[in-house]
C-alpha cells in the first residue's frame, strides 16, 4: 500500500464531501502476480470522505491483491486532482462532476470513465435563526457546485437569484458568517452544516428537495487511456468493489478514511451515510445533468467556449471494461 501526501496549499474545499472506509481486524488476501514495470497507476484524491473507496482499497491491499501497482496521491481536492492528470503527475483522479467539467473545458483531452459515488442529500440548506426561505436576502456561496445549487434553490422558491445578495465564501467561513448575521443562509456539507446548527442555524432541506444532486467521476487523459484501457478497467473494478464495501459497512469505511486523512471516525461515518457509493456507467440522466452544469457555468462566465458532455463522458466504458 503506497500513499503519497502532496502539499499544494491551504485546503479550499471546492471539492465535495462524502465518505469513508476502514477495516476492523481485516486480513489482506494473497497478492496476485505484480504488474509489469511501467504499469504504475497514480490516483489523485482530495482529503475528504468522498474518496472512501480509494482509501479503503489502498488501506486493505485490494489493489495489490488484484495485481495492481497503485499509488494514492493526496491533494487539497477541487481541481487539483484533474490538473495532476493534465500535467502527467497522475494517471487517474476522482473529481466532482462540476469540477471535472470546468477543468475539461480548458483541457479537451480529459475523459470521465464512470461514477463511483453520488448524493442528493449530502449538501444541505442551512438558514439563520429567525430566517425563513421566503425572507432570504443574503446567501453565502462557494464557487462551482455551491453557486449552482444556490441558484437552483432560489429559483425553486420563486426567487430571482439576481435579487439576492450572494456573498462569495469558502465552506469553513460560512458557519461564523451565519452566526454573526452577515448571511441569512448557505448550502454546504458537514462538518460545516453541523457547526452552523450548533451556533443556532437550522436545516431546511437538502438538494434533493429541489431536484439537484452531485456525483464523483473517475478521470483519465485520452492519451493515457488509449494505451492503458485494460489497466484502467482493472483499477476501476477494484474501486467499484471497494465502493460496495463502503456502502454496506460504514464503520469499516470510517476507520479506513480516518486513518488516511486524520479525521474523526464518527464524523467520517456520518458523512459516509449521506452518500451512495457504487461504481456504475453513465446514464442519459448523467449526460443531461452535465449539460445543465455546462450551460449554467457558461452563463456565469466560468467555462470558456463549449464542451460536449456526450464526448467527454464515456458512456458504456465502465460496463465494457470493469466486468
Amino acid at each position: 500500500m503506497k500513499t503519497t501526501f502532496w502539499q499544494r496549499g491551504v485546503a479550499t474545499v471546492a471539492a465535495l464531501a462524502a465518505v469513508a472506509l476502514a477495516s476492523t481486524a481485516c486480513t489482506r488476501p494473497a497478492t496476485m502476480t505484480a504488474t509489469t514495470a511501467g504499469d504504475l497507476v497514480r490516483i489523485s484524491v482530495g482529503v475528504d470522505p468522498s474518496y472512501a473507496p480509494i482509501f479503503l482499497a489502498d488501506r486493505e491491499g485490494m489493489f495489490e491483491a488484484a495485481g495492481l501497482d497503485v499509488q494514492v496521491i493526496q491533494t487539497e481536492g477541487g481541481a487539483a486532482g484533474a490538473q495532476n492528470v493534465v500535467a502527467g503527475m497522475s494517471e487517474l483522479s476522482g473529481n466532482a462532476n462540476s469540477t471535472a467539467l470546468t477543468v475539461m473545458a480548458g483541457n479537451p483531452g480529459l475523459r470521465a470513465l464512470g461514477v463511483y459515488e453520488e448524493s442528493d442529500r449530502y449538501f444541505q440548506v442551512v438558514l439563520r435563526d429567525g430566517v425563513t426561505p421566503d425572507s432570504i436576502k443574503t446567501m453565502g456561496v462557494f464557487p462551482g457546485i455551491g453557486l449552482y445549487f444556490t441558484d437552483r434553490y432560489l429559483r425553486s422558491l420563486g426567487l430571482d437569484p439576481a435579487s439576492i445578495n450572494l456573498v462569495t465564501t469558502s465552506p469553513p467561513e460560512q458557519p461564523a458568517l451565519l452566526a454573526r448575521g452577515d448571511i441569512d443562509g448557505f448550502i454546504s456539507f458537514d462538518p460545516w452544516v453541523t457547526q452552523a446548527v450548533d451556533s443556532g442555524g437550522h436545516v431546511v432541506g437538502t438538494t434533493g428537495d429541489f431536484g439537484a444532486k452531485y456525483s464523483q467521476w473517475l478521470i483519465a487523459s485520452d492519451s493515457w487511456l488509449s494505451t492503458h484501457e485494460e489497466l484502467a478497467g482493472r483499477v476501476f473494478r477494484v474501486i467499484a468493489q471497494a465502493a460496495d464495501i463502503v456502502d454496506a459497512d460504514p464503520d469499516r469505511a470510517a476507520k479506513a478514511v480516518a486513518e488516511a486523512i486524520q479525521m474523526d471516525p464518527a464524523e467520517v461515518r456520518k458523512q459516509v451515510t449521506q452518500i451512495d457509493f457504487r461504481g456504475r456507467d453513465f446514464t442519459p440522466g448523467d449526460i443531461e445533468q452535465a449539460r445543465q452544469l455546462v450551460d449554467f457555468f457558461r452563463s456565469q462566465g466560468k467555462i470558456p467556449g463549449d464542451i460536449d458532455p456526450q464526448k467527454v463522458l464515456l458512456s458504456g466504458w465502465f460496463d465494457q471494461n470493469t466486468q
